[in-house]
């Protein structure tokens, strides 16, 4: 094989490769040894017919075909090898000579990953910023054990702060219904705030039948940038409003709600759990933090495939969503006034940034020689098997899809790893 690089930029380049005639000639024995079994002739054995008989019953342009695409897909292989590419994609071939079995010249066209400039990652340090739980985070979650076990009774008066509430609700914008904000007996605790602010104060003095219609602006930073800062009006039917009777926080309560002798003992284990999540998400927030400048640090052009890859990957993902909800896509859009272009947009610049760390951890990989084995591999597949028992997902578990995420998941981890390793010292 002869490759001769002919035009190159920082996404694709273009080779002229030519087959020689060895190379040829065994493409020509892949094509015969691939279509004699099927040729069942008097006088032979199966599988013996002369290549002549073979070519005359197949077909002459088969058998060629066979063989300039064994030869190309083994050349092309070779010159992506000799000049160590990383190819995003199958290349666009032209065929500029094809002499059957003698003579094979072609030009290859294929996306590459670019050049990636890295900043000096070993030299970029950050602290991870300590954690610790509050008295009152731990009062908190008292209190939040307090309500699960309460006494709930019928208010027979209106809601009032405390109160928990079932209702119906539905949000509009525009006159159209806003995805995601509707629900049916839904069971809120006023002044929990988990809702928008200034939703359950809405709710405040109504009483059971009640119908009540008001207007409530989203928050400026509110995740779906469609509604952020923008009115909704919704409206709200009252079903159920009962009352707490929360139980006083003594040794018997402790017992009640867990394996704990005295509160203090209560107290303890809610604050090494709280201490745990904390330090979890701490930890999260500082690998973000520490990644995002890693990525603002170097240098890369995005390939236009992998970006429309990662789209489409981060609309299968929000169609997921839709449906536990009940909603297509199509009727997510017309909800939002948004067209398919309008959410690529929206989603786009994410997409990106996922596509920028996925091509920076792959380099840094490269780069310190990290491998991942297939034992690794075949552990994370068993643990899954393990957690997932049904027929379709053990299924799924056997493909090669399944294995090349496990790899990329972890060969990420371990490069993470490794990041915040040399961030700390």
């Amino acid at each position: 094989m002869k490759a001769e690089i002919t035009k190159r930029t920082d996404t694709h380049v273009t080779f002229l490769i030519s087959a020689t005639a060895a190379e040829l000639e065994h493409a020509k024995e892949h094509a015969f040894a691939k279509y004699r079994p099927q040729v069942k002739v008097d006088g032979f054995r199966p599988g013996k017919a002369p290549d002549k008989i073979v070519e005359r019953e197949v077909g002459e342009g088969v058998i060629q075909g066979e063989a300039l695409e064994h030869a190309v897909g083994h050349t092309y292989s070779d010159a992506v090898m000799q000049e160590k590419l990383a190819v995003i994609a199958s290349p666009d071939v032209q065929v500029k000579k094809f002499v059957p079995y003698t003579e094979l010249e072609y030009e290859a066209t294929v996306e590459v990953v670019p050049p990636i400039k890295l900043p000096d990652y070993k030299k970029i340090k950050k602290a991870l910023k300590p954690v610790k739980v509050t008295p009152a985070q731990v009062d908190e979650m008292i209190e939040d054990l307090r309500r699960r076990v309460a006494k709930r009774v019928p208010a027979l008066r209106a809601a009032e702060m405390g109160d928990e509430v079932k209702f119906d609700f539905e949000g509009k914008k525009d006159g159209q219904p806003v995805a995601g904000a509707a629900g049916k007996n839904h069971t809120l605790k006023l002044g929990s705030q988990t809702f928008i602010p200034g939703f359950e104060e809405e709710l405040v003095g109504l009483k059971v039948g009640d119908d009540k219609t008001f207007t409530i602006t989203f928050p400026q930073d509110y995740h779906e940038k469609t509604l952020a800062n923008q009115p909704v009006e919704f409206r709200v039917t009252i079903h159920e409003v009962t009352a707490l009777e929360l139980p006083e926080v003594t040794d018997a309560f402790a017992a009640e709600v867990g394996p704990f002798k005295t509160v203090a003992e209560l107290r303890a284990d809610v604050s090494d759990q709280l201490q745990t999540e904390a330090e979890a998400a701490a930890k999260r927030a500082y690998e973000n933090e520490l990644l995002d400048d890693i990525i603002k640090k170097s240098h890369l052009k995005v390939p236009d495939r992998l970006l429309g890859q990662q789209l489409e990957r981060m609309k299968g993902e929000i169609a997921q969503r839709l449906s536990s909800s009940g909603l297509t896509m199509e009727q997510y859009l017309q909800a939002q006034n948004q067209t398919q272009d309008q959410l690529e947009a929206e989603i786009r610049p994410e997409a990106e940034k996922r596509v920028k760390l996925a091509m920076i951890l792959s380099e840094i990989a490269k780069i310190e020689e990290m491998t991942v084995g297939p034992d690794e591999i075949e552990n994370e597949v068993e643990q899954l098997r393990i957690q997932y028992t049904d027929p379709v997902m053990q299924k799924e578990l056997e493909g090669e899809r399944i294995k090349e995420d496990i790899y990329n998941h972890l060969m990420a981890s371990k490069v993470i790893a490794k990041l915040i390793d040399y961030a700390q010292k």
